[in-house]
């Protein structure tokens, strides 16, 4: 299902980023870590030839009210079922069940890439991958394959009864750094909204600054055609520049000079107009500032949409600061030439529709040999959490882990729809930790049921 991105830029025509002069992350580069860390051959290890006699029986799917995507549960004739959870966006995700459903009942799911491999060529025969994406920018149909993929492993370490984290690879961190968005906010309400962050434990931030919402078109930017762009362009002016400044510095104001401050949807999310690359080189000029963004660990995400890759990488190779893109990408074989092309500082895919549990942990790997750090898109609810948390236990340069639901009304119950989260969820540190328990190491409680939880046979 891979896609032509029709990457052509050299590595050698792009400037490196000095990662290890931010602040923050030259401590991962002490840590004594080994070099290259291969999730992919302890995943293999562990699931070939997979245990004899189990096979997958049928399926069901849920959801939870106002959080997260569509649950997956498979059920096997050994009594024992698995849960995924596919893109919460992926809107053809019900239909795509239904019809990979066929294609996986009766296989063994502790032979997690042969279910794999089956899934995506019933994909292959039935969509064509070389088709444009939705305005929904999920990869088409990955949401309903990452969900069956994941609900695979939850299996598979139930029957081995090991958590997914000791399938994959070496647990290298027992908690994982979470990062939290914050959706712009006018300069009077903004300070309660990251106070609140700072409350829960948060020590990540991401800021939304969309252009049209921070600035006034033709008095702060324009929006026009430009020759040599495959895209209409905006143009900021040198007063909607100082706008961002003013909005970037007071979140920085706000949390201090400690911690990490990312950002995101400078367009806004599938946009069809995205920023010419002059613009995006002096914003991102601009947000490396110190008082600003600062370069203690953050980033600036999609500053153009990756699906231009020759703009992307001018900018890249026209600023210091870190760059970040792959939440809307699916698959290993799509990213890889993002990094060989040394187009990107950081990666930032999302397991829910990126490929699952076993794709995200090998371009993880991947990326750290060629000394890129990871982060985590999610955007889910709990059992897409938690398969995140699995993955980023293994990855030696990983830097954050997103939680989505800061201001959602399903906050105050993320966590306790489930067994098996260590509580507090969200540590003092902003870390949460890792489940031990066989598989995913969470299941769904009775107090699921009120929030929305129920099983409907997919058919």
């Amino acid at each position: 299902m891979a896609r032509n991105t029709g990457i052509k830029i050299s590595s050698s025509s792009l400037r490196r980023r000095k990662f290890l002069k931010m602040l923050g992350l030259a401590a991962v580069a002490t840590t004594g870590i080994p070099g290259i860390i291969d999730p992919l051959n302890f995943a293999r290890a562990a699931i070939a030839p997979g245990e004899k006699g189990i096979y997958i029986t049928d399926m069901y799917i849920g959801q939870l009210s106002g959080c997260g995507g569509v649950i997956v549960r498979l059920d096997t004739n050994k009594g024992i079922s698995g849960y995924g959870e596919c893109r919460e966006n992926d809107s053809y995700v019900v239909t795509d069940l239904s019809y990979l459903k066929p294609a996986v009942i009766g296989m063994n799911p502790t032979q997690v890439d042969r279910v794999f491999d089956a899934m995506n060529n019933a994909i292959l025969t039935y969509y064509d991958p070389r088709s444009a994406y939705s305005m929904s920018l999920i990869p088409p149909r990955s949401g309903a394959l990452c969900g069956i993929e994941v609900a695979c492993w939850d299996i598979v370490g139930k029957v081995y009864n090991m958590p997914i984290w000791k399938l994959i690879g070496p647990k290298l961190r027992d908690k994982v750094r979470l990062y939290c968005d914050t959706t712009e906010r006018t300069a009077d309400t903004l300070p309660q909204y990251v106070q609140s962050r700072l409350d829960m434990g948060f020590r990540w931030f991401k800021a939304d600054m969309t252009l049209t919402s921070l600035c006034t078109i033709n008095t702060d930017y324009t929006s026009q055609s430009e020759s040599g762009y495959p895209y209409t362009c905006y143009t900021i002016k040198d007063s909607g520049l100082q706008k961002f400044a003013n909005y970037a510095g007071q979140y920085r104001s706000l949390i201090g000079n400690d911690y990490p401050l990312s950002s995101d949807h400078y367009q806004g999310w599938a946009s069809k107009i995205n920023l010419d690359v002059p613009s995006a080189v002096k914003l991102a000029d601009l947000m490396l500032e110190s008082n600003n963004q600062g370069m203690n660990g953050g980033w600036m995400e999609d500053i153009i949409q990756w699906w231009y890759p020759d703009q992307f990488a001018q900018v890249t190779a026209g600023t210091d600061m870190p760059i970040l893109t792959g939440e809307d990408i699916y698959s290993f074989s799509e990213l890889k030439p993002w990094i060989d092309a040394g187009t990107l500082d950081y990666i930032h895919p999302d397991q829910a529709s990126f490929g699952g549990i076993h794709e995200t942990s090998r371009a993880a790997s991947y990326a750290h040999s060629k000394g890129i750090f990871t982060a985590l898109h999610c955007a889910g609810g709990p059992f897409s959490f938690a398969a995140n948390l699995h993955i980023a236990a293994g990855i030696p340069d990983f830097l954050a882990l997103e939680y989505h639901h800061v201001d959602d009304s399903c906050n105050s119950w993320f966590d306790s729809v489930v067994d098996g989260f260590i509580r507090p969820f969200i540590q003092s540190d902003g870390h949460s930790y890792v489940p031990n328990g066989p598989g995913l190491g969470i299941t769904p409680n009775a107090t699921a049921n009120s929030h929305g939880l129920s099983w409907t046979q997919v058919t």
